[in-house]
């Protein structure tokens, strides 16, 4: 993709906006002896809107920050990071200002902060859950877009690779743990996005 956008002509337009919006994210594990359940989280940053020569084909890029809440065990963890989406995307107009779009690209996600979790439950079983420090998902979208300026729009994203391991231990008499046991996790997420082109 970075070929191609250098390959775009000089006379490309570039637009600068304003994207947000929630997500709503699906953990599951390889374990049944695990559980997750669906979590919320918001995302805010500038976005780039590239044209091409074609004038159903654009680029959008943007630099996000991200907050997810997830629950693993019983514990709520909150994950902070800067996610960098890169969409191509196609659409047509439908009805004088009204358009529709379908949008497909990778995002490359880094961690902020500490991305190890560490804790015990009453039953003296300990907990590791430590999140990849960099994710790469590939996202699928489509939107309605009003007039020059505003769009609404849904994404998928699909992890690429496990997104964190999980690793849990019984502690029995004596303080001697046990039943070491590991597990693996892939994080989706459904995205309601909104866009301000300026």
């Amino acid at each position: 993709m970075m070929v191609w956008l250098f390959a775009v002509p000089s006379f490309s337009q570039v637009k600068v906006g304003l994207r947000g919006g929630v997500d709503v994210i699906s953990m599951e594990f390889n374990s049944d002896l695990l559980s997750a359940s669906n979590r919320a989280g918001f995302f805010v940053g500038p976005t780039l809107r590239i044209s091409t020569p074609l004038p159903f084909l654009s680029v959008d890029a943007s630099v996000l920050y991200s907050q997810r809440t997830l629950k693993v065990q019983e514990e709520s963890i909150t994950q902070k990071s800067v996610i960098l989406p890169g969409n191509v995307r196609a659409g047509i107009h439908l009805l004088g200002a009204v358009g529709i779009f379908a949008s497909a690209g990778p995002q490359l996600a880094f961690n902020l902060g500490s991305s190890t979790y560490d804790w015990s439950d009453r039953d003296r079983n300990d907990y590791h859950f430590a999140l990849q420090d960099t994710k790469l998902s590939l996202n699928f979208g489509a939107g309605v877009q009003v007039g020059s300026h505003l769009e609404a729009a849904v994404y998928y994203n699909v992890p690429l690779g496990k997104t964190a391991d999980f690793t849990w231990s019984r502690i029995g008499e004596y303080g001697v743990a046990h039943r070491l046991q590991n597990a693996k996790s892939d994080m989706n997420a459904w995205s309601v996005s909104l866009t301000y082109i300026f």
